[in-house]
């Protein structure tokens, strides 16, 4: 096999930890007996972690290199896994280690895309970026699927170490495929533009809004979609495993095929074009998933199914864009600062869902909050097609 399939087989598998405890969720919320704020505010307390791992392997990279960097965060991310599946059995003890599954989870992100668009060129960046965030998505659906199944089945402990050894396997693939990768590594000299330059431009303003935004919408629908989804099914008495693999299909397929599809068509269309029209779809689609809530099962797979098409499918553009847009040497910095900013605010998604949620007790407005994001991209994606 290709080194750059095998990494990508390698991206998939590191990402088994990243929604392992959103899929558990539903179990974990009458298990531990949390309400809704209490859970986002585990998974605020990760993405926060997330977003300075990112910013900290991102800055690695252009002294390390991407390789070493990746290699280094995904290892570690086993260990994090292993140490949540033996110790988190509370809210407390939950909160404590989701910092460390954060921290290494995050690292692998940016060095991932890195040497995706090292090992495809530069007339393939969409193409390469979109593949690398697919494989992230197909391990985020097995995450929820794995998490989901196995804690409805045997317990939430078990579940997290199903997805601890699937990340294991992950961290060997992606450590075969760059077995005989030669990175070239150039570290940025002193006198070249750096982050702060680049981000005065109005151009590179543009896109960390847009990636804010849509950091907003994506967290917040990966933390309470799969609940959402799972309370509708528990009606139909389905067995754990059906209502698993609906969750994450629903949830994390139509993603996969999205940044896979759109990055590829953004490399032959005007990015910008393409942004304005995922960002309003994205927008859309979290309204509309709102309501599903109070309508037929039917009505809400479907919307769920299109919704994460088109709120994740404008992520691989966005990094392409940066990337077109930065100077080489110093694009692991930049990438590390814009997904500092990204993850970090997007973070509060998740619990500002929950606190909405608590006090409305309303999917329908819950949603709306995430629905700012994709109206904030479509807005920046606008303003930059005008500039140019």
């Amino acid at each position: 096999m290709k080194a750059f399939p095998l990494l990508c087989v390698g991206r998939a598998g590191t990402c088994l930890g990243t929604m392992a405890f959103a899929g558990a969720l539903p179990v974990i919320r009458n298990e531990w007996h949390i309400d809704a704020e209490s859970a986002g505010t585990i998974q605020t307390v990760f993405s926060i972690c997330n977003a300075c791992a990112l910013f900290i392997a991102s800055w690695l990279s252009d002294y390390l290199g991407a390789r070493r960097v990746y290699l280094i965060f995904s290892w570690l991310g086993v260990l994090a896994l292993m140490a949540f599946a033996c110790f988190a059995r509370s809210y407390s003890s939950a909160l404590m280690l989701m910092v460390f599954v954060g921290l290494t989870q995050g690292g692998v992100y940016t060095p991932a895309m890195i040497l995706a668009m090292k090992m495809n060129g530069q007339a393939k960046r969409g193409y390469a970026v979109g593949t690398i965030l697919a494989a992230g998505s197909l391990g985020y659906l097995l995450s929820v699927f794995i998490a989901s199944v196995g804690a409805m089945t045997w317990g939430a402990p078990v579940a997290f170490w199903l997805c601890a050894i699937g990340a294991l396997a992950g961290a060997v693939s992606g450590a075969l495929a760059l077995l005989g990768y030669k990175e070239e590594i150039n570290p940025p000299a002193e006198h070249t533009g750096g982050p702060v330059t680049y981000a005065y431009s109005a151009t590179a303003l543009l896109l960390l809004i847009g990636y804010i935004a849509h950091c907003w919408e994506l967290l917040g629908n990966w933390a309470w979609t799969p609940s959402m989804v799972a309370e509708k099914l528990q009606a139909l008495n389905l067995s754990p495993m059906t209502i698993g693999l609906i969750v994450a299909s629903t949830v994390h397929l139509s993603g996969m095929f999205s940044t896979l599809i759109v990055g590829t068509i953004s490399d032959y269309f005007n990015r910008a074009s393409v942004l304005i029209f995922m960002g309003a779809a994205g927008a859309l689609s979290c309204v509309l998933m709102g309501y599903s809530a109070s309508w037929s099962i039917g009505w809400t797979l479907l919307l769920t199914f299109s919704g994460s098409f088109f709120i994740l499918g404008d992520s691989g553009i966005l990094s392409a864009a940066i990337a077109d847009n930065a100077p080489a040497e110093r694009l692991g910095s930049i990438m590390g600062i814009r997904s500092l900013f990204g993850f970090g605010i997007g973070s509060f998604a998740p619990l500002s869902f929950g606190k909405v949620m608590d006090a409305t007790q309303s999917w329908e407005m819950a949603y709306t909050v995430l629905a700012i994001g994709g109206t904030t991209a479509c807005l920046c994606a606008i303003l930059l097609r005008v500039r140019r």
